[in-house]
């Protein structure tokens, strides 16, 4: 595109943890207009949103019609089913996401002006969740031979730009943190829940998992500024990238900082299954809530599925670490992104972050 023509930014899943990033990001980033679509709105005060169900192709043609051209595309939407794990398995559920992402093309492909879609994978792309994975997972292996609907959305996406001229770049990260509202993966909204509620029940910090080993991380806001890049950039372009944090960090090991940050004592190791234990405790959820006059929704909207996300993050019955599933992210680098965080300094960042945003309660 020239360096004259205005550049609008679709953001699918803007009420997700990277959507939500992506859409802050790109909102206060100078030369882009950002629009964000999701059956949600983000609680946020910046961009526009557009109300849009994704398996609507009707509705996708229709919204896209009335936007401006668009010219770029985040695609961080994601279907997933109750209780999160099974239905990483379930062709239906593979068949669903690569739907919602054709629904979409077929409709941005219209205006003829696209010149660019992020597409986000993850460590499932190395078949972290089927069994032990290549350490680290590099983006010049063959693929892992198991069914994904990652696949499935890469093959589309790959066929639909080169039908029709535009560039790709696939992203795999690992675990993302950050915020978002009811979203199915997301390790700070179960941790930050968890420990108020202690709190307020006069417990300290106890830590609720077994044997964690070695993970790296991935800050939603590093990823939005990785997602600008790729957008602009022709070493990003149909290229697939690992990215991280750029350092790995130990659950036990940050366990104390948490706690310090949480204004908390770390106390003896209860293990307990949050998913199970969580739900028990929406009425004191309820009574933080109010007694802290919090702007936060009740518990399992705010936390939704990622209580058991964290519980598999959290090593619960494991006596010892699981198998590393970390990635290099050397060819990321070399390309020309060298943004990184230290991760353990991440995690504070965001309870302190819920803290001013009135979130959860101050310490």
């Amino acid at each position: 595109m020239s360096d004259s023509q205005e550049r609008n930014i679709l953001i699918a899943g803007a009420s997700g943890i990277v959507g939500r990033a992506a859409f802050e990001h790109f909102a206060t980033a100078p030369g882009w207009n950002v629009f964000g679509v999701s059956r949600r709105p983000p609680d946020l005060q910046v961009g526009t949103h557009v109300p849009l169900d994704l398996l609507d192709a009707e509705a996708c043609r229709r919204m896209l019609a009335d936007l401006p051209a668009i010219t770029h595309i985040v695609y961080a939407a994601l279907q997933e089913k109750p209780g999160l794990v099974e239905g990483w398995f379930d062709p239906e559920q593979m068949e669903t996401n690569r739907r919602m992402l054709e629904n979409l093309l077929l409709g941005a492909e219209l205006g003829g002006d696209l010149v660019h879609v992020s597409l986000l994978q993850g460590t499932k792309a190395y078949g972290a969740h089927v069994g032990r994975m290549r350490v680290p997972g590099r983006e010049r292996e063959a693929r892992h031979p198991h069914d994904n609907f990652y696949w499935l959305q890469e093959d589309l996406l790959r066929e639909r730009s080169a039908a029709g001229g535009y560039d790709l770049t696939v992203w795999r990260p690992p675990v993302i943190y950050g915020h978002a509202f009811n979203a199915p993966m997301n390790p700070i909204a179960p941790l930050v829940t968890f420990a108020a509620i202690a709190k307020h029940e006069g417990r300290p910090l106890c830590w609720p998992g077994g044997r964690t080993g070695p993970v790296d991380a991935m800050d939603a806001r590093l990823l939005a500024r990785a997602l600008e890049w790729s957008a602009t950039e022709d070493a990003a372009k149909n290229e697939v990238f690992n990215i991280s944090n750029g350092d790995v960090f130990v659950w036990e090991n940050v366990w104390e900082t948490i706690a310090a940050s949480l204004g908390m004592e770390v106390g003896v190791p209860e293990p307990c299954r949050l998913a199970e234990v969580m739900p028990t405790k929406v009425g004191v959820w309820d009574e933080i809530v109010e007694r802290y006059g919090l702007r936060a929704p009740d518990l399992m909207s705010f936390v939704g599925d990622s209580f058991v996300y964290a519980d598999l993050h959290l090593g619960l019955g494991r006596e010892h670490p699981a198998s590393p599933n970390m990635m290099s992210t050397i060819k990321l680098r070399q390309a020309g992104f060298d943004g990184c965080i230290d991760s353990e300094d991440m995690l504070v960042e965001w309870i302190e972050w819920m803290q001013r945003e009135n979130l959860i309660p101050p310490v």
